[in-house]
């Protein structure tokens, strides 16, 4: 489904809309944006409908845990609150970012008016690891006055379309500023079409598809990269010792199992302090039971999922029985694993409640997290309150652009940065003028 303008249109006028899209395009950059207001009270009118149940039929056909359904929505209505916006634009742009100000030059010099202004047009390239995940960027790139072409993930499952409708029906003055294409990645000549039109393109995915836009970006076009990103946990012995130890671990198996480590803030691998595999044999051993009880709690009900884990434990069997080598121990347990590595390296799990458990004593921390520099989202903390302003200093000279508690680490605020920057900062730039 496209919405083109505030009107929907089945996938296949895909090729006549395309037609039409750059003289659109250029009709709305004409007319002055409609301002944060706008935006705002459109997004908080939608939530607040969110809330009363208006769209209780579509949220139950999405793929949520039901012990988390309610919380979910509620954190996600709050995203688009009018506290929750109002906060996010004054952290990221100041007060009155596009008001013209008199800037005086020193030394003499002429001055001039100095104003923010948006990028133009923006294109996202969204993502489906979250459910409106893609209506949200669309939402950050209409705060910061641009004209918005978004191409939705596939498998998408219209949430984001519905939203961005009801959006626009509340302010239609948006509805000029918004392009819904559900064009498949594989449609290079689409995507073409759309990255040739944009001063800036939003790139939610990894490694493949950012190369892949950086080759259709025109030239001066700022490729801005929300890219696929790792989370982990590093654990000292001290903690583990200490009375927080048990509650730490069990925070974060909830972590796990809630987020099924789909998220780039979620848990991939727990790094414990020491050169002993003994320990790490030994956290595995605790660890397993609190993980099994979370799961069963929060269980994996992907199909897909459910099937790739019985193939992959089904092949490490006979692999097994037929004497391959084995350089890793799974710990098995009901609807979750814990892979014992002797390697110390950072790296993305099986997710869905499969745990990496290495050995990265704390004089190798820095070089080992450097290795995965690029890629460092989240890391938890699971240490002493002594240990922690230390620890925490050497995760972010690694490149880790937040630290968190071993049960927070995919907590969400409107307050957050992106992968360590402000998106409407990046969704803007700055004019000058005499």
């Amino acid at each position: 489904m496209i919405l083109y303008q505030g009107k929907l249109y089945p996938s296949r006028e895909q090729e006549r809309l395309l037609k039409t899209l750059e003289g659109d395009v250029l009709t709305a950059l004409a007319a002055p944006p409609p301002g944060p207001e706008a935006v705002i009270a459109a997004c908080d009118a939608l939530a607040g409908e969110v809330l009363a149940g208006r769209y209780d039929a579509e949220i139950q056909g999405l793929d949520l845990d039901p012990a988390l359904r309610t919380a979910q929505v509620r954190a996600a209505a709050a995203l688009l609150g009018r506290e929750s916006l109002t906060a996010k634009f004054r952290q990221e742009l100041g007060e009155g970012p596009f008001a013209p100000r008199w800037t005086a030059s020193p030394g003499g010099a002429p001055g001039f008016w100095r104003r923010r202004a948006p990028l133009g047009v923006l294109l996202h390239i969204a993502a489906g690891n979250v459910d409106g995940l893609p209506a949200y960027s669309a939402v950050e790139g209409l705060l910061a006055g641009n004209v918005n072409i978004l191409k939705l993930p596939a498998g998408d499952n219209g949430l984001s379309v519905r939203l961005l409708q009801a959006l626009t029906d509340r302010a239609p003055a948006l509805a000029e500023r918004l392009f819904v294409f559900d064009t498949p990645s594989t449609d290079l000549g689409a995507m073409e079409i759309m990255a040739r039109l944009a001063d800036g393109i939003a790139v939610w995915g990894g490694e493949g598809a950012v190369s892949a836009l950086r080759r259709m970006a025109p030239p001066g076009a700022r490729l801005i990269e929300w890219g696929h990103r790792l989370g982990f946990c590093y654990v000292t012995p001290a903690a583990l010792a200490s009375p927080a130890g048990e509650a730490g671990l069990t925070a974060l198996a909830g972590h796990v199992a809630e987020t099924k480590q789909l998220l780039c803030s979620s848990l991939q691998t727990v790094f414990l302090d020491t050169e002993d595999f003994a320990q790490v044999e030994a956290l595995a051993e605790r660890f397993l039971p609190l993980l099994e009880r979370a799961m069963a709690k929060y269980p994996v009900r992907d199909l897909g999922a459910l099937g790739q884990r019985a193939l992959r434990r089904q092949t490490e069997r006979l692999e097994r029985w037929a004497g391959h080598p084995q350089d890793r121990e799974k710990r098995l347990g009901r609807g979750c694993e814990v892979v014992l590595c002797r390697d110390r390296e950072l790296e993305c799990s099986d997710q869905f409640g499969s745990v990496l458990l290495k050995a990265l004593p704390r004089k190798e921390l820095l070089p080992a997290l450097r290795r995965s520099r690029g890629r460092l989202q989240t890391g938890g903390l699971l240490c002493t309150e002594e240990e922690r302003p230390g620890l925490t200093e050497t995760l972010l000279s690694a490149g880790v652009v937040r630290v968190t508690g071993p049960g927070d680490m995919s907590r969400t605020t409107a307050l957050d940065a992106h992968d360590g920057q402000s998106p409407l900062e990046r969704y803007t730039r700055i004019v000058e003028y005499l």
